[in-house]
């Protein structure tokens, strides 16, 4: 989509932990929603949706004219993969109009195996430049959120390169990350497995939250700085170096709460958009 100056218009992604959170999202301004699947997001069932949930929340997207993203951001064991993709094929026929994934291995069989679907390469990928951008490309992946090392010089290269659509965050909480990855085994199999993983065990040793474990964010016991990351009050310069859509996250946040934080990033990016345009008008429009 273009604005009337000729400049992409960025979407405004917002994540949404409950069906009144989805209406709370797109009340306040958001061009498109987030959720998590139940059994395959690694927040467990604190902020995912069941199965008929997500269909429900694809109708009130559609209804209000945007469109539903899902994440499903564990990684299948091999037993579990035919019960991964009849959730991906379900996502399908739900009306889901991408999905999130965090693995190269998982990329790729959803493109193999549910081609109607766009692809976006989570931020756990860690594309750091045009090579990784490239290989996910390659892979299957029609879009990639970008860690937050980045900067908005390093975008047109990533996008010129690539061809990929580029999302990165507008804020996101402090963890311990390797450029996207966690480094810390801080996550656990918890009770019995979900009914969406009947073939995943559901007690034994630490797990990683990819597979199948709920993270309990022991990063925040480390020392080190507790800033939010936030490029909220500055996103003029990554509009105008094309970047896509801008992702909030907080899916476990109530759905007022929520409502709030959108609508302000709402105006601000609308703030945005206005002056990364005026600064790609032509010279005689500034005449």
């Amino acid at each position: 989509m273009e604005d009337n100056r000729g400049i992409a218009k960025p979407e405004l992604l917002a994540p949404a932990g409950s069906l009144a959170a989805v209406g709370a999202v797109l009340s306040a301004g958001a061009d498109a929603v987030y959720v998590g699947c139940r059994g395959w997001s690694r927040d467990g069932e604190r902020s995912s949706l069941p199965p008929g949930q997500v269909r429900e929340a694809a109708a009130i997207c559609e209804e209000k004219g945007a469109r539903l993203h899902a994440a499903l951001n564990t990684i299948p064991g091999a037993s579990e993969i035919p019960s991964f993709l009849a959730t991906v094929r379900r996502l399908t026929e739900d009306g889901v109009f991408a999905v999130i994934l965090s693995d190269p291995g998982v990329i790729s069989l959803v493109r193999r195996e549910a081609p109607p679907l766009r692809i976006t390469a989570s931020v756990g990928v860690s594309t750091l430049n045009p090579s990784d951008a490239r290989f996910y490309r390659d892979i299957g992946a029609h879009a990639v959120v970008l860690p937050t090392a980045l900067t908005p010089a390093e975008i047109p290269a990533i996008k010129e390169e690539s061809g990929l659509l580029v999302e990165v965050f507008v804020h996101c909480r402090p963890e311990i990350l390797l450029q996207g990855k966690c480094a810390l085994p801080g996550y656990a199999r918890e009770g019995a497995s979900p009914p969406e993983r009947p073939q995943m065990a559901g007690t034994g040793t630490p797990s990683s939250a990819k597979r199948s474990g709920r993270c309990h964010l022991v990063c925040r016991a480390i020392p080190l700085s507790r800033d939010l990351h936030s490029i909220e009050d500055m996103l003029a310069p990554w509009v105008a170096a094309g970047v896509d859509a801008f992702k909030v996250q907080g899916r476990e946040l109530p759905a007022a709460r929520l409502f709030d934080l959108v609508s302000r990033v709402r105006g601000k990016l609308d703030a945005a958009i206005a002056v990364a345009g005026r600064g790609h008008s032509s010279p005689a429009s500034r005449r």
